[in-house]
Order: structure tokens, then sequence, then C-alpha cells
């Protein structure tokens, strides 16, 4: 058949955003447009060069019938395509595409809330040059581009997903039924769809403010260059609902917040209003970013390829050119929506990475759509194709494993293998992992040449550094993706390591970032330094010989320690409130040791005469809040509060408790333990 597809969906998949980067071949013609035609959408065109096309398709909920036709016509310089209507087609192919998002009420899968953050007493406007003032540049017309921008970067990351062999998955926004602004003939004919909804959060801060240039990122002599996101916070605070902290105890709300009054100071050659930041807190994931760039978005679908391909070059007398990399209007939108996905990639778990959209290949983001770039003035390259997949922009392959183990990427067929999905993730919609569960992997150092890595989530992902990028890592995906499914237990070898990494960094400083399921992650500065200083054995000062495990707390005091005698224990008790005062360890002839300051107010844990302890758990932040055992038979009570994070040390296989060592302040600040 003339017309052939390199990622056709399948049948069976359910897609779960509405949108797909559909790619492939015909040999009828080499050049020409692709129409693509469905009772469910508006006509749609692409491009073809040397046969080649890339149909970024718009779907509706069900399965979509689409009719695509190679057909006599090409873009025209308003950047709207023509075809001759008399003429038949080169040839014609229907697909069908299956677009059934998961229903709340069977899986509630997190979902990002796409806003626009507006000052107090802002106009609502954006900046926009003279001659894209036909558009308009107020708060309506900023709602229908980042409508349309949201279901790019959808499509970019679909396919990203897809072309790394992780599945068509993808993030998803908070949409709502209305009259549909994505495509222009929807608009005109009133038609109802569901959109991304666009929240439009009011700042209590006044447009002064968020122009003050002290809190301007690209300001080199800013005082708070940061301040921007504290304002976003904030604003998202303040406007409750899904935001409120009510909502986000359990489940943290995922935002992109574009900040509408961003505006470029000519005279003083500032960028003001704006800030490129991700992360956020335990209650609300965030990215945010200004709307410089936004006046080159499409408008709807039809504008996709105009945008994409407009090469008028940019009045930096109107707008700024934003990093000197925005020399025309195709290559603002390329920077300015990449930019933004960026940011969320951040606020998604990302990092910045040695290539792709975490670091800034975006900017010839348009390559993930057409199959031929425009001419830039920036780099002086000329128009060129056809753009392959090979040449395109993307994500990183570590970034799509952080991807494929968020739960905002969740697929339905993915809760059927429960060693890919666990129970756990089906509580607080995975956000957050329950009470008595930690993320974060506990490291045992064997030997010199060995680490033990363990996890009660399942580790996910080690990444090897060196220098400033990760240069080897270890993935475990999914059985069913041909993966070796999330581990338990990984046994690391320096000396391996050192064989796998490329002969320029061998022998030089290796940085371990180890990532679980449930957002753990745990690092080491330097792996060999850390195996030999953990894995050596101390004398403690009963001459036995001892390993000692990290120490948890961050506040230095007085050290104290507690060693064990060689005899069998009988029973612990612990001094707490919502701090960990002290631990007296009682034997089974009678005697104890103590460790930092017994009170009247105590809990116990005996221990059975055939029972013993294989790991102890702390929660720690600045002092130790908490201790908890774990022992061949079962788990105590979490002795102490709830505050700082949970830490667990298991034994090896047989080891034993020896002790505990720290520091004491009025409460203990910092512990860990000895153990054979």
């Amino acid at each position: 058949m003339p017309i052939t597809f390199e990622n056709l969906p399948r049948d069976y998949e359910q897609l779960q955003v509405p949108v797909y980067i559909l790619k492939g071949r015909s040999t009828a013609k080499s050049s020409g447009i692709i129409g693509a035609f469905s009772d469910k959408f508006s006509d749609q065109f692409y491009e073809v060069t040397a046969g080649y096309f890339k149909a970024y398709l718009h779907l509706s909920p069900g399965v979509n019938k689409i009719t695509l036709k190679h057909l006599d016509g090409k873009f025209q310089p308003n950047g709207y395509a023509a075809f001759d209507t008399d003429k038949k087609p080169f040839d014609q192919v229907t697909i069908s595409i299956n677009y059934t998002p998961i229903p709340d009420k069977q899986f509630t899968v997190p979902k990002i809330h796409l806003c626009v953050l507006v000052g107090r007493d802002s106009p609502a406007l954006f900046d926009c040059p003279a001659n894209k003032m036909y558009e308009g540049n107020g708060l309506a017309t900023a709602i229908k581009k980042l409508r349309v921008g949201g279901r790019l970067m959808q499509a970019f990351t679909l396919d990203e997903m897809n072309k790394n062999g992780c599945g068509k998955r993808c993030f998803r926004f908070v949409e709502e039924e209305t009259t549909s602004t994505v495509s222009f003939q929807e608009e005109m004919n009133k038609v109802k769809r569901s959109e991304i909804k666009i929240h439009v959060i009011k700042s209590k801060r006044s447009v002064a403010e968020i122009r003050d240039a002290n809190y301007a990122q690209q300001n080199q002599q800013a005082k708070e260059a940061g301040k921007l996101f504290e304002f976003a916070l904030d604003a998202l605070k303040d406007a409750g609902g899904v935001f409120a902290d009510n909502a986000t105890a359990n489940v943290p709300a995922l935002a992109a917040v574009m900040i509408l009054d961003a505006h470029w100071d000519k005279p003083r050659n500032m960028l003001l209003g704006h800030a490129a930041l991700g992360g956020g807190t335990d209650r609300i994931k965030l990215a945010i970013f200004g709307s410089q760039g936004l006046h080159s978005w499409p408008m709807n679908w039809e504008s996709i390829h105009k945008s994409f391909t407009d090469c008028t070059a940019l009045n930096t007398n109107e707008v700024v050119n934003d990093c000197n990399e925005c020399s025309q209007y195709w290559e603002c939108l390329c920077v300015s929506l990449g930019a933004f996905m960026h940011e969320i990639g951040h606020s998604l778990g990302c990092p910045h990475q040695e290539n792709g959209v975490m670091l800034r290949d975006y900017v010839t983001m348009d390559r993930k759509f057409l199959t031929s770039e425009e001419n830039c003035i920036r780099t002086k390259r000329g128009k060129w194709g056809p753009v392959l997949t090979k040449d395109e922009p993307g994500w990183n392959r570590l970034d799509i494993l952080r991807f494929l183990y968020h739960p905002a990427f969740a697929l339905p067929g993915d809760f059927e293998d429960t060693k890919f999905r666990p129970q756990f993730t089906l509580i607080n919609q995975g956000m957050k992992l329950p009470n008595g569960l930690t993320g974060e992997p506990s490291f045992v150092a064997y030997d010199e040449d060995t680490l033990d890595i363990l996890s009660d989530t399942g580790i996910y992902l080690v990444e090897c550094h060196v220098g400033e990028w990760s240069r080897l890592h270890y993935e475990y995906i999914p059985s069913f993706y041909q993966g070796s499914d999330p581990q338990r237990y990984v046994r690391l070898k320096y000396s391996v390591i050192q064989q796998q990494l490329a002969s320029e960094f061998k022998g030089k400083p290796v940085h371990l970032e180890v990532l679980t399921m449930g957002f753990g992650q745990r690092s080491i500065d330097n792996l060999q330094d850390y195996l030999k200083q953990h894995s050596k054995n101390i004398t403690l000062s009963n001459n036995r010989s001892a390993k000692m495990s990290d120490k948890y707390g961050l506040r230095e005091s007085k050290p104290i320690e507690a060693v064990f005698p060689d005899k069998a224990i009988a029973f612990f008790r612990i001094s707490h409130g919502s701090a960990l005062d002290g631990i007296e360890t009682f034997f089974t002839d009678g005697s104890k040791v103590t460790f930092g300051n017994p009170k009247p107010h105590y809990s116990e844990f005996k221990l059975d005469p055939d029972e013993f302890v294989i790991s102890v758990a702390f929660r720690s932040g600045a002092w130790v809040d908490s201790i908890q055992f774990t022992t061949n038979k079962r788990v105590s009570n979490n002795f102490g509060g709830d505050g700082g994070s949970l830490h667990k040390v298991p034994l090896p296989q047989g080891g034993k408790l020896l002790g505990f060592y720290g520091s004491l302040g009025s409460w203990i600040d910092q512990i860990g333990i000895y153990f054979n």
C-alpha cells in the first residue's frame, strides 16, 4: 500500500489524551499535503516532504475513524493549506484510533492544573507585536493559546514515551466541558468539547510588584530572583479550592502557571515579571513561566502549521528575544512553549540532563510536528527536510523513566500488574505514600567493592554520575516492556561500574542517585569513599567488632553511644513525647544500657525468646522524632512523633543490632546503629 505508518496505534490501545502524532510515508507522490477527514473533528492538513508526513491529529472520545488523503496541494504564504478539489487524491486510507480516557470513577489519576496568574490590578494583557494584534492580546486570547499549547506538549511527550518503548502515555491536564476553541471551525459552530481548563488566578500582588526588577530572573543584579515562584504559590493557596491546605494534605496538586503580566522593558533591556522555575512543596508541585512568547503560539489547531513556519523576524522594540534564541516567530514559539514544558518537567521530578528537553533541545521543538524546518536567521541555516524521527528533539531517557513511574502517566492496563502499580500506588492517587511506608532506599556497604540497596517500594533507576551528568545507569522497567520490574534489592559492584563507564570517565569520582517508586530518592556523593568508610569494621568499647549505619538527624550536639553486651535483648524502653528522648535496652539477665535521656513517660517493646530485630526505622529532620523496630515476627508501634522523614536501616541477613550512636541535646538530635 502506498501509505504506510511508522507508529499507528494498535486497535486495543486506548489513548489517554486527545492528541497523537501519526508518522508515515506515501509513495504516491513526494510532495503535496495529507488531509485528515473525520466526523469527530475539523479537517486537518499536514505537509508532505520527500514522501514523509507527520499528522498531529486531534481526537474526540471513542473510536476515531479518520480518512487520510494524499492531496495535490500545499501550504500557502498565509500559512494555511490549499488543494485542488477537482483532482482525485493520489492515495487514501482509513484508520481507527481509540481515545478513551480513564474515567475518574475507575481510577483517579493526578492531573496538571494549567493556570494564568494576573496581578490584583492587572489589565490582563500580554506583550504582542503590532503585526499579531489581529489575534488580540487579552485574557480570552491567552486562554485559547494555552489550550493549544497544552495539547502540543501532550502530543510531544506521548510521542517520546512511545518512541522509548514505554507505551502511549502522557500527563493529563484538568479539563472542563465548554465551547470548543481548539478548532476555529468548532468555535464558529459552537461545538461543545472537553477542553483544558485554564484557571485564572488573581494574585494579591500588584503588577508593579510582579514587575519589580529585583524579582526578574534574567536580571543579573536581582536580589530575589526566585520571588515570583513564591508569589505564584501564595496566589494558588489564596485561591483555595483544589489548592487549599485541606485539599492537598494527602494528594499534592500539580500546577503550571503562566505569569500574564510578564513584560519586556525595552528602555532597560530587561524582561520583567518572568521566571522559569519548576519544583514546589509537599502540597503543590509547581512550574512557572512568563507570557513573553505567548504572541507566537497558535490560537487553534488550524494555525499550528502557520505558527511553526512563521519566519517573521522578531522586533525587539516590541517584544523580547528570549535568550537570544528567538530570531523569528517560529523560534519564539519553540523556545517559549518548550521552556514552559521544561519547567513542567522539573515539577514532575526531572533534573537538568545532558541532553533533551531538560537541557535546551526544545529550541527545535518544531521538528516534532513538521517534516521540514524553515530558514533560521539565528543559525543561518536554510529551509531543509525531510525532518525524520531521528532528527527530533526529545525527553532524555532518564526523564522517560521518571515519567513511567509517575502516577500522572498511568495507563488503564498498568493496574493489572501489581509489580508495576502495587496497592500503595492506589492510595492518595499515588502522590503520597501511606503512613509507615518510606520511598527512601537503604544502603548497606557489604565490602569496599559492594553496595547493597534495599527498598520497600521498589528501585526503578540507579544513576552513576561522573561530573555533572549521569554517564551510566541501570533501569528496572516493567516486565511487559521487556524489563526486570522494580527491585526490592539491588547489589552494585564498584569494579563493574568502572568497567562499564566510558574510558574518559574511569577512575573519576562516581556520584550515585537511586530512585524508587513513591518518589523516593537517595544519593551518595562519592561511591568509592562511601564504600571504604561504611564497610570497615570498628572496635566498640567492649572490644566487639561492628559496622556503623548512616546517622540520621541534622543537629550536631553532644556525642553519645550505647554499646550492647553479648547478651539477648529482652525489651526496649523508649522515652518519648513528640520527639525521641532516650532508649533503654534491657537484656534477659536484667542488665541494661542507656542511650539519651530516660524520662518518666515511656513505652515498652518486649521481644519473645525467639524474636530478634531485623531493621530499625527512624523519623528525623533537624532532630530525631521517633523510632520503630521490625523483627522477624512483627513491626512495633512508632514510638515518638510523626514529624520529619522516615528512614529505614535494615540489618544484613544474620546480622545483629549491637547498639546506638548519635548526639544529644534537649532530646536525641542524631541517631544511627552499630551492627555486625
